[in-house]
């Protein structure tokens, strides 16, 4: 997979004539502005004309504005740079044991190195997921649970108490009027929930309770078997569902 494009939240794009409007009426747009409202959300132009959001940061005195990234995006691309470290350490580990006679030190680095890019990985690529899914309930919107119809959740308390999966399942399907991931791209949504196995096991992670001794057989070898190249195309592929091409691969002609 190429590496994806950086993007801002909010992007706009402007024509030429509102820009020089722009310009005109408050000088430069990107210049710092001491007398702006603590409550005003500031907006950056780009040399390509794109309006992006920004936010306010005190430095040392004085009022910046700093453009504001996605955070979706930036945690999806964190997960693409550890699945290629994966990708290498977990092939080099294979390679080392197909030895008659391996080295156990380099077998100790290598998994060591390894599984660390997989918690790494996990959590980053689940937290594009859950900060997609967040930011996609409406201020206004309100979920009754059909089992608990006195029990009205506003979206403070959907983000706070409804599981991914009831979110993606129950909510999801409301607000995007009948669009519904899980029924339509079920065979994706299966990898999205052994993604979600994967990493609250590794962020629960506990022992088997079978032995006197700490001993994490079971998770280790979920994280060597586990389909990491499937995970990620079927989290791209949820997210562009409801918002398309929100990620997308850079023109660059790079890989990640």
């Amino acid at each position: 997979m190429k590496h994806i494009k950086r993007k801002f939240l909010l992007t706009h794009n402007i024509e030429e004539e509102s820009y020089k409007a722009l310009e005109k009426a408050l000088g430069n747009p990107n210049n710092k502005r001491e007398d702006s409202n603590e409550n005003m959300v500031p907006h950056l132009i780009t040399t390509n004309n794109e309006l992006i959001q920004a936010f306010f940061y005190n430095l040392n005195g004085t009022k910046v504005q700093i453009p504001e990234p996605n955070p979706i995006v930036i945690y999806f691309s964190n997960a693409q740079g550890f699945l290629m470290v994966i990708k290498e350490q977990r092939k080099k580990l294979f390679k080392e044991l197909e030895l008659q006679d391996y080295n156990i030190g380099n077998v100790l680095n290598l998994m060591f190195g390894f599984y660390g890019c997989v918690v790494n990985y996990s959590s980053s690529l689940f937290d594009s997921l859950e900060a997609f899914v967040n930011s996609k309930i409406p201020m206004e919107y309100k979920y009754t649970n059909p089992k608990r119809k006195k029990k009205t959740m506003d979206k403070f308390k959907i983000i706070r108490y409804l599981s991914f999966e009831d979110k993606v399942k129950f909510v999801f399907p409301e607000i995007y009027s009948g669009k519904n991931f899980v029924k339509e791209k079920s065979h994706l949504y299966e990898n999205l929930k052994k993604l979600l196995e994967l990493r609250n096991n590794i962020t629960h992670a506990k022992s088997d309770l079978n032995y006197d001794v700490n001993y994490y057989e079971k998770l280790f070898i979920q994280t060597l078997d586990f389909d990491y190249e499937k995970s990620i195309e079927s989290a791209k592929d949820f997210i562009n569902f409801y918002d398309e091409n929100l990620i997308e691969p850079c023109n660059c002609g790079l890989k990640h």
